[in-house]
């Protein structure tokens, strides 16, 4: 509980927390609950949330002697984070839980060659669909994200969006339209003096699905808000290679105007197995699916 900055038992985060303990519980597992900032030895240390490169606050600093301690020990960390569907409102909430950390290229979800189920039950809970792949679409969108996140890895956003915009321009003509994001007050309108045929969406009024739709393709760092884009048939551009839509994106910005537009059904299958519900939190359901994973 002491990765959390507040620890109130109205508090979601901390039903998350007991959710899961409940759940490890009644399947056999031994479990604590610690309130305080003190290190425990455990065979599995469950925290919500990462750490960034820059960080602050006594709990972040707590989460990463947690990592620390858990690798000293041989024991296993189990970070809590967002869904990558979350630009969906409706529906169930749905987490992702992995092992060692929560970049998708680094973490372990135990997911691979999952089956369509659970993407099943995502889609129903949620009200989304695959569409097929798009061939046609207006604009250019560049989606930004929150640069003191730890997804941005410490990278300066604003050297990469100079850069992006500078190879797009290259090699395209079309509009541009930038998605700032909603929690980053930063004042994007002098790029609108820099380069042609350029708008800034207002992202706090206009949904990212609004500003997907009509849209030729769409271009990210590595935010899991491109899966929005991917599951709307609009091909996606990613720069780093954590961005959970790596294995089905474009890589190049050089081929803005050829986008390659793979196979989704086995990326999506995997993708969707690694999030879970409080009610499967409760039932120790993802407990046993990482049980064999742990150390003795």
């Amino acid at each position: 509980m002491g990765s959390l900055p507040k620890i109130k038992n109205h508090n979601l985060k901390v039903q998350i927390m007991r959710a899961f303990a409940e759940g490890a519980a009644k399947v056999g597992a031994r479990t604590v609950v610690q309130e305080s900032r003190e290190l425990v030895n455990a065979r599995l240390a469950v925290i919500l949330g990462w750490v960034g490169m820059n960080f602050s606050g006594p709990h972040i600093y707590f989460r990463q002697d947690i990592i620390n301690h858990q690798h000293t020990i041989g024991g296993r960390v189990m970070p809590i984070d967002g869904s990558c569907f979350k630009f969906s409102s409706q529906g169930d909430l749905w987490l992702r839980y992995s092992l060692d950390s929560v970049f998708y290229n680094q973490g372990f979800y135990a997911n691979a060659g999952a089956n369509g189920s659970k993407w099943g039950a995502v889609s129903k809970s949620l009200g989304l669909t695959l569409e097929p792949w798009r061939f046609s679409g207006n604009h250019i969108l560049i989606c930004l994200q929150r640069d003191s996140g730890w997804n941005a890895k410490g990278f300066d956003q604003t050297i990469w969006l100079e850069k992006t915009l500078k190879i797009i321009r290259s090699q395209s003509s079309r509009p541009i339209v930038i998605r700032p994001h909603p929690a980053n007050k930063v004042d994007w309108n002098p790029l609108l003096r820099k380069y042609a045929n350029i708008s800034i969406s207002n992202s706090v009024q206009r949904s990212l699905q609004d500003d997907v739709r009509n849209a030729h393709c769409s271009v990210f760092y590595n935010s899991s808000s491109s899966v929005a884009s991917v599951l709307a048939g609009v091909p996606v551009f990613v720069s780093d290679e954590s961005a959970v839509t790596h294995a089905v994106a474009n890589l190049n910005t050089r081929d803005i105007e050829s986008p390659l537009m793979t196979d989704r059904t086995q990326w999506l299958n995997e993708l969707a197995a690694c999030h879970w519900t409080m009610e499967h939190s409760l039932t120790g359901d993802i407990y046993n699916h990482f049980l064999p994973h742990l150390p003795s």
